[in-house]
């Protein structure tokens, strides 16, 4: 009898285990809100339309990253080809890094948007759009132009991202306060956000911190120097954002004397060859750059973007517009370096 009823128990035990292991299971919709791999979701727009649609990498962007899979972060797609996706909603940002292919968003450019299909709760695919003017394969206007998906995840895919995200959440909600508040020291603790010197400044893992700050309870020991922590991550926080400011507000300054430099260049380089060209700078950072010559026709400005690198300095100079134009024949040539 004692025999039976140490298996009942041992069989109860084991089922309630499974019970609570399953209602520990951590909603795919929370894990995917903020991850290291796919980004922030948090301030999403959500639609909850329930559709089928097709998706697949734009061709010609598939192309141009065959002949550059340095650009491609694993994990990618499966390929140009299409992806069947049901949903029932759909989580769409803007940002302008895309997470994926780790690329910043170009100056001018319009930003990436990035999606979640969603079915029932569970996440059926990602894909990164980006807006295209012209062909990246040829640098030809397009008739249309718009957002066209340069990256794209199934399913299958993301499933093993989810079981790292599960397990690393599992693992924090176990955490007694005293680890919680030793790992936002940890956090914290790399980054020196009193530096005097601004290039040298940093401000640590601030979403860490807070996020491990934020799990302590007000009935805990911790609670206390819990708190003055959060106020110490929220002023970094507020000194972060004017740093950034004032060091996007150099960066631009010095781009903007770089373009006047390589304007300036041009033109002699230009000479030196025997054309007269008209050179322009306009836009507020002087990204747009106009040149004109009576002796530029099309398959002549095709030599200068097909047969030279003089498109891709002018990209890494930060120029988001290059126009090539002949008014005596009323010929021009617009070129979008955002693709």
């Amino acid at each position: 009898m004692k025999r039976k009823v140490q298996v009942i128990f041992g069989i109860t035990l084991s089922l309630l285990l499974l019970s609570a292991a399953a209602l520990a299971m951590v909603p795919e919709k929370d894990l995917l809100l903020n991850s290291p791999d796919l980004g922030d979701f948090r301030q999403a727009h959500q639609n909850k339309e329930k559709d089928k649609v097709s998706l697949k990498v734009w061709e010609n962007y598939a192309e141009i990253l065959r002949k550059q899979p340095s650009q491609v972060k694993s994990p990618m797609l499966q390929g140009p080809g299409a992806l069947e996706v049901t949903y029932d909603g759909i989580w769409e940002v803007e940002r302008d890094l895309d997470p994926t292919l780790v690329v910043a968003r170009e100056r001018q450019g319009k930003p990436f948007r990035v999606r979640l299909y969603w079915r029932q709760g569970q996440v059926q695919a990602f894909t990164v759009e980006k807006y295209f003017k012209s062909d990246p394969l040829t640098w030809e206007n397009l008739e249309h132009p718009g957002y066209r998906i340069i990256a794209l995840l199934d399913r299958k895919t993301l499933l093993p991202m989810l079981a790292k995200l599960e397990a690393k959440e599992q693992d924090f909600e176990v955490m007694a306060a005293a680890a919680h508040l030793q790992e936002a020291k940890k956090a914290l603790a790399a980054g020196h956000p009193d530096e005097k010197d601004l290039l040298k400044r940093t401000y640590g893992r601030l979403d860490e911190a807070r996020h491990h700050l934020e799990a302590i309870n007000s009935e805990a020991d911790e609670y206390d120097e819990a708190k003055k922590l959060l106020d110490e991550v929220e002023r970094r926080e507020k000194d972060l954002k004017k740093y950034q400011e004032a060091m996007r507000k150099a960066e631009s300054k010095k781009m903007i004397k770089q373009r006047e430099e390589m304007a300036k260049e041009l033109d002699r380089d230009f000479l030196g060859k025997g054309f007269d060209v008209k050179i322009e700078l306009s836009g507020d950072e002087k990204t747009v750059l106009k040149m004109d010559c009576i002796l530029f026709s099309r398959p002549l400005v095709f030599v200068f973007v097909d047969k030279s690198d003089l498109l891709q300095r002018l990209k890494e100079a930060g120029f988001a517009e290059v126009v090539f134009s002949n008014k005596k024949i009323d010929y021009s040539w617009d070129i979008y370096l955002n693709n």
